[in-house]
């Protein structure tokens, strides 16, 4: 079954190759070609970009949600602090201004995690099976898939990793298929805590999730404080935005939302420095060819 599923994924991958040119999202959701970016203090819109977060309280928790969507893959990146695997850790705002970062969530920080598949951008980090860990894959194509770790064939994978663009460990997998909640975790993190997650929707479009809690005071509403979301809950509300798939990343202390040069959430303790991000940038643009000699 997991075999057929893979190759399923693979053939759509091929078939939706994005061509030259070609945006991953409807163009309608971005600014026409050559516009400048209009920013506001809870959006970002670009010709590569569009931004938009809403707050919302749930369950005694400030809960942030950011819809976007990119015109390219290249504009969903992962950012390793010191840009180098295992190289220790940053703050958040030195993450996001080093890569220009205009919106940054904490990321997987599977570097504390011994074995597990890891791939930043297209690159394989490490290619080892986690017995333990759902995994959550992105490809080229913009589409997000999520793996239970009992249904993890790791030669399969890697068969399709040209494929690929990230693959995060930490997990777990919070909708099933059908994108409904799901009541069954392989996590053991499972009582009201400070959240982030990835969600998605289709090719180009997904959502940033970051959840306040650990009593930090609320910003939504007047001297009541954060208390957080089990997995459950969180499941459910993931499943409330109408996601096809949703993976959860680390959370807790490392639980942290930054958006245009501040940090746009309440992390518990002010938060703790990262070993890696989830951003959304603008594309890198395409070094020139170095001219040829005569």
């Amino acid at each position: 079954m997991m075999k057929r599923f893979l190759g399923l994924v693979l053939v759509f991958c091929l078939v939706y190759t994005q061509a030259a040119g070609e945006s991953l999202c409807d163009p309608d959701k971005l600014l026409p070609a050559g516009e400048e970016a209009v920013i506001t203090e809870t959006s970002y819109k670009s010709p590569n970009i569009s931004i938009e977060i809403t707050a919302q309280r749930v369950l005694n928790a400030d809960i942030y949600v950011a819809d976007i969507y990119v015109r390219s893959i290249d504009c969903f990146q992962r950012a390793l602090s010191h840009d180098k695997w295992k190289a220790g850790s940053q703050k958040i705002n030195v993450i996001a201004k080093e890569h220009e970062g205009i919106l940054v969530m904490t990321g997987d920080s599977s570097e504390n995690l011994s074995v597990g598949m890891v791939m930043v951008n297209g690159k394989i980090i490490r290619k080892t099976k986690n017995r333990k860990r759902d995994l959550g894959l992105i490809y080229r194509s913009g589409e997000m898939v999520t793996i239970p770790a009992a249904d993890v064939n790791l030669e399969e994978i890697l068969a399709a990793a040209d494929d690929l663009w990230q693959v995060f460990l930490f997990g777990p997998a919070l909708l099933d298929k059908e994108g409904k909640a799901m009541t069954a975790f392989s996590s053991d993190v499972k009582p009201k805590n400070p959240r982030s997650v990835i969600g998605y929707y289709a090719p180009g479009h997904y959502c940033f999730v970051q959840v306040d809690g650990r009593n930090t005071p609320s910003k939504l509403e007047k001297g009541k404080k954060n208390k957080g979301l089990t997995l459950n809950e969180l499941s459910e509300f993931m499943e409330s935005l109408g996601c096809a798939a949703a993976y959860n990343l680390d959370g807790g202390q490392s639980s942290i939302l930054y958006f245009n040069g501040g940090i746009y959430s309440s992390p518990y303790n002010n938060g703790r420095k990262l070993g890696d991000v989830v951003l959304i940038r603008e594309p890198v643009p395409a070094e020139p060819e170095a001219a040829s000699t005569p």
